[in-house]
């Protein structure tokens, strides 16, 4: 009887090791459809700010809007900020910074032209000066390095706008410009300018990184999951547009003027843009970096690929980089963007883009978070798949589409991680042969937004939540050779 008893504790135990190597947290939803507006697609920000988290949304219908609670708790929500409703008034708020603990920062996204809000109080949202035109539709990132902030936009061409106080902002005239690499454009056969966003700013010894895009890629698959439609095409055109000509570049400086070249078109670290030269497979199809980190000393990047080869890349001196994670060699084929990264618990945590089943891959799965305790290559272990809790819905093609295509932002809170979820757009849309009427694409199904338990047994007590409490653990696959590449269904960053 004695070895029955010690062969169970044994048991018992080596299940608890491979539980907790496994990642065994659990999510609890803390909003449900948009913070009760549907139409707030995304969770695209998230920030704490004296004593409060404070949520931007993404919401093209109505215009964008910023939620705050006390607690994180669900139907503890206030919502402090809603845009004017107009398609050409600020459709999201695309970052939230906390700049010490004077004020925040709302950068905006803007057809007309990007605004930067600021308040003092979490409630008065006071726009800076009018920063915005059709060439700069968005401010994506911003960060303190020295005496000012640094904000990153573009829409035509990417720039950098700092300020000493947070009112007057400049655009700082780069040394040499970040707009100076030309690419081929292959439809046109003219120079066209390769840099078109800063997608990401960060400091990293003492250095003011910037992260590009280049112009970003459209394929018919991006219509098809956005809209909800089966778009027919003769068999003569080509499955997908031209690719786009160049690929992202990474600068850096110690003045926030003068600016050297890191990975990028002739820099002298033989990095190239996109990685070419590090990667050549898929180096040129690293249209952008998505998301940036500084975890244990080293500085982290992670890629949009416009066929699925997204992987994240480290560096420990800004110069010579390692790729550390592919997701294309996991057999994840459709994580398209490494959409946001977070150091919490001494762990550097990721969260992924992927929009769900095409007809050429039917099996891919939702929005993903990934995590590791050293960053190292080969530690990456899976939270989250299927997008939290697996729903689908099914689209105009009949194809079952992720609710939760993208985990879009993190914040911790409370010594707890908050994840923000992104969703299929919902723009309205005149029905085809119809009489005039509308319809919202995407099923207007709204962002979510859950919080990490990192202790698995409070699933079994916490049963006054009105939402699910989910259990995501799932394996890290085996690697597999890179064979058929995915076409890209995208979406809004």
């Amino acid at each position: 009887m004695r070895k029955v008893v010690t062969s169970l504790i044994m048991s018992s135990l080596l299940i608890l090791l491979l539980s907790r190597c496994a990642g065994a947290e659990s999510w609890e939803q803390v909003v449900t459809r948009g913070f009760g507006e549907p139409s707030n697609d995304y969770a695209w920000s998230m920030a704490v700010f004296k004593g409060k988290i404070y949520i931007g949304t993404l919401n093209f219908s109505k215009g964008g809007e910023i939620w705050r609670s006390s607690n994180g708790d669900p139907d503890n929500w206030q919502k402090v900020y809603h845009s004017p409703s107009s398609l050409f008034s600020n459709i999201g708020v695309r970052n939230l910074y906390v700049d010490g603990n004077d004020a925040m920062y709302a950068c905006t996204a803007n057809g007309n032209g990007a605004e930067i809000l600021r308040t003092t109080n979490g409630q008065r949202w006071v726009p800076v000066e009018n920063l915005g035109t059709r060439d700069n539709a968005a401010f994506r990132c911003m960060v303190r390095f020295g005496d000012y902030l640094y904000a990153g936009s573009g829409s035509n061409e990417a720039q950098i706008y700092r300020s000493k106080n947070g009112f007057n902002w400049k655009l700082v005239n780069t040394n040499p410009s970040l707009t100076s690499t030309k690419v081929l454009d292959p439809i046109t056969g003219s120079e066209v300018t390769n840099n078109t966003m800063i997608g990401e700013l960060e400091v990293f010894h003492d250095q003011l990184y910037a992260f590009t895009w280049t112009r970003e890629v459209r394929y018919r698959d991006l219509v098809e999951h956005m809209l909800g439609l089966t778009i027919d095409v003769p068999e003569d055109v080509p499955e997908r547009h031209d690719p786009s000509p160049g690929a992202f570049e990474i600068w850096r400086t110690q003045d926030g003027v003068n600016w050297e070249k890191v990975a990028a078109q002739g820099d002298h670290y033989g990095n190239g843009m996109g990685f070419c030269l590090l990667d050549p497979d898929a180096g040129m199809d690293n249209d952008a970096i998505i998301s940036t980190a500084v975890f244990k000393g080293q500085l982290y990047a992670g890629t949009l690929n416009a066929h699925a080869d997204t992987a994240i890349w480290r560096t420990s001196d800004g110069t010579q980089w390692t790729k550390v994670l592919d997701f294309f060699d996991l057999g994840e084929k459709a994580n398209y963007y490494v959409w946001r990264m977070i150091s919490f618990q001494d762990k550097l945590f990721i969260g992924t883009m992927n929009v769900g089943p095409t007809k050429q891959n039917p099996a891919v799965t939702g929005a993903q978070i990934w995590a590791s305790e050293s960053g190292d290559p080969g530690t990456f272990y899976n939270l989250v798949h299927n997008g939290f809790d697996g729903e689908t819905w099914a689209d105009g093609a009949n194809i079952n589409i992720p609710k939760n295509i993208g985990i879009r932002t993190f914040g911790i809170f409370h010594d707890t991680l908050f994840a923000g979820t992104a969703t299929i757009i919902s723009i309205p849309i005149t029905k085809k042969q119809s009489d005039g009427e509308t319809r919202i694409a995407g099923r207007d199904i709204g962002c979510e937004v859950w919080r990490m338990i990192p202790d698995t047994s409070l699933s079994l007590i916490n049963k006054a939540s009105p939402y699910p409490l989910k259990v995501q653990p799932y394996p890290l696959k085996v690697q597999q050779s890179k064979e058929e590449k995915a076409t890209l269904p995208g979406c809004l960053n």
